[in-house]
């Protein structure tokens, strides 16, 4: 029925559109049906373009429409839409939130189907799969040098994160957008909201075993490629809870240098505490935190929380926990 009604309005009705000088009174007799069938063929195209639902674990598939023609051999996006949230049918809400899942260096985005929990708590869930990880520093796969903002060769993450959201948009999702990563997840999810505004409208960030980096300011293909917030540039305000172990030996928490970098001592990681209080800083909080301890099934199984919140503007949230003697694996 659809595409009848398109067929319709393109061959019997669309002329009138361009004849801005009729009007409907004069010439009623010949447009009185016009609306019905331009409100049906409407209908059509918005359930077409409609944000489905889906069962649990039985993920929707964007990749035909988000990976094409770019750089990427590996390149997969997993729409998971419970039925509360979808945009085709009744009682439904299209302002769930829309949470992206981030994961690390050589992982893969095949088990957030199963872990994620969306349909639980009615999120939308989106599961990118990188190149082997993603492209938030020097990587020996690139083809360009990371201060080539104009290559065409090498994965552009904000770009790819900013179209997802676009075409998630398109389809009537209205909710806030928000990030969870993990190791190299985690960078990337700092770099997007490092970036954020109306391409990347990040509201807030989960992240686990990554701070920020001190330098370089800007790294990789692309326009949305800074690696930390500025007001200037405009980058909103955004929450963020962090969790880092405190004698993880391939993220220092306490800053520098990192073998992921692959020897480019260009990249460097700040301090944990001071990369929280550039967020702190960044979003308008005061600074100050209040610490609270905590058990924890990791490490030596203590760790200390710092919660910035209560000297922060109302809405935003950042806190931080540091796992006692917690690794790289220390973020769960």
């Amino acid at each position: 029925p659809c595409e009848l009604h398109r067929s319709i309005f393109s061959t019997k009705y669309q002329h009138y559109l361009s004849q801005t000088k009729l009007t409907i009174m004069s010439r009623y007799h010949r447009v009185r049906k016009t609306p019905v069938v331009l409100l049906s063929a409407t209908f059509c195209w918005s359930l077409a373009a409609a944000l489905n639902g889906n069962p649990p674990e039985q993920v929707q598939s964007l990749t035909d429409v988000i990976c094409g023609g770019r750089p990427r051999s590996q390149c997969e996006v997993e729409l998971d839409v419970p039925e509360a949230c979808a945009t085709d049918g009744l009682g439904t809400d299209p302002s769930c939130p829309i949470v992206f899942f981030l994961h690390g260096s050589g992982g893969t985005n095949n088990w957030f189907a199963k872990t994620s929990g969306v349909h639980d708590a009615n999120m939308i869930g989106v599961y990118p799969q990188g190149e082997g990880g993603w492209n938030t520093g020097p990587k020996t796969t690139n083809n360009c040098h990371w201060s080539d903002y104009d290559c065409t060769d090498d994965p552009d993450e904000g770009d790819l994160i900013a179209s997802i959201i676009e075409h998630i948009r398109s389809l009537g999702g209205t909710g806030n957008v928000y990030a969870y990563g993990n190791s190299n997840g985690a960078a990337l999810a700092h770099r997007l909201a490092s970036n954020g505004g109306a391409q990347l409208p990040i509201k807030g960030i989960i992240v686990s075993v990554t701070q920020l980096l001190s330098s370089p300011e800007r790294s990789g293909p692309g326009s949305l490629n800074y690696n930390q917030p500025s007001s200037t540039r405009g980058t909103p305000p955004v929450s963020i809870l962090s969790i880092m172990g405190d004698a993880d030996g391939l993220i220092p928490y306490d800053g520098g240098s990192s073998s992921v970098f692959n020897g480019d001592d260009s990249f460097q990681l700040m301090p944990a505490m001071d990369s929280m209080d550039v967020w702190a800083s960044h979003n308008g909080c005061t600074g100050s935190f209040q610490n609270s301890q905590h058990s924890t099934d990791t490490g030596d199984g203590t760790a200390t929380k710092f919660d910035y919140t209560s000297g922060c503007p109302d809405g935003i949230y950042v806190e931080h926990y540091a796992i006692h003697g917690g690794g790289h694996g220390a973020g769960g």
